[in-house]
């Protein structure tokens, strides 16, 4: 009886587990086109990311609580301010005879800006270089004209917001990145690494001579 009922328990332990990996896995989504994200980061883990449908294996704990704030906060965004969460589009690059896609989705749109949220453990004195490049992205890809970035930490909730304006120059560079990352998944040929202060932490630096 005692050996069953250890089972009992460690079944509601892994289900518990298979709940917290499935929820995070449903927000970690490896889309096959190329999405804004996979040109603020480096390509090369972009490339391999997509061609080997790379997702997390555990649950992250801190993932998990930034996904959920970030959730909570955009629900209650669309309550307080006039637009909508989650907003999907795409952005179509003609390129030698072809079409890519580029897809983006932001976090918070209305009729004259656009918002993202990150969640962060501490708020940062300035955006981050990348998330400059997503808003700038997004204003293009949405016809808006001013950008922000609150960084909301979820060790303290204290929150940090920051304008970004629209650079013409910055999303042409954004395009050619999305050509290039194009060529490469195109060609089964991995883009050159792009080193950078989070390459310790990436899952494909095994695949990288830096």
């Amino acid at each position: 009886m005692n050996g069953i009922y250890q089972n009992f328990l460690m079944d509601i332990k892994n289900a518990i587990e298979f709940a917290l990996l499935n929820f995070q896995l449903k927000r970690q989504h490896v889309y096959a086109d190329i999405q804004v994200t996979d040109l603020t980061q480096c390509l090369r883990k972009s490339y391999f990311t997509k061609k080997e449908n790379a997702t997390c294996d555990n649950p992250n704990v801190q993932l998990i609580i930034g996904i959920l704030l970030h959730d909570i906060v955009l629900k209650e965004l669309e309550e307080v301010l006039d637009g909508k969460s989650e907003v999907l589009t795409v952005h179509v690059i003609p390129y030698n005879g072809e079409f890519i896609k580029l897809y983006g989705m932001c976090d918070f749109l209305a009729d004259n800006y656009i918002l993202e949220l990150k969640t962060c453990f501490k708020t940062p004195e300035k955006p981050f270089n990348n998330h400059i490049e997503q808003v700038n992205a997004y204003l293009h890809m949405f016809d808006r004209e001013n950008g922000y970035i609150a960084y909301l930490s979820r060790n303290s909730l204290d929150i940090r917001v920051f304008e970004v304006k629209r650079d013409k120059e910055l999303w042409k560079k954004m395009e050619s990145r999305a050509i290039k990352l194009y060529e490469a998944l195109k060609h089964d040929k991995p883009p050159e690494p792009e080193k950078n202060d989070l390459c310790g932490f990436c899952p494909f630096k095994h695949k990288c001579n830096i």
